[in-house]
């Protein structure tokens, strides 16, 4: 049978890691896994972020501002 698109972007690692939906087109690959530019936010406070500038805790992704108010 044909192939299950979830499933070959599944295999291809090519879901969002933020939404579960595929990837078509700008995607951020951060802490290994991949995510839609707009779901690549901090686990905190939920503001994008830039793949630059994170901070990663408990393989999650956070700000520089709640990292320090979290973590240090």
């Amino acid at each position: 049978g044909a192939m299950d698109p979830e499933f070959y972007h599944e295999r291809r690692g090519s879901l969002c890691s933020g939404c579960q939906k595929p990837i078509t087109g700008r995607c951020i690959t951060a802490m290994a896994k991949k995510f839609h530019p707009e779901h690549f936010v901090c686990a905190f406070c939920l503001k994008q972020l830039n793949k630059g500038t994170f901070k990663e805790q408990n393989d999650k992704p956070y700000c520089q501002n709640c990292f320090l108010k979290l973590f240090c």
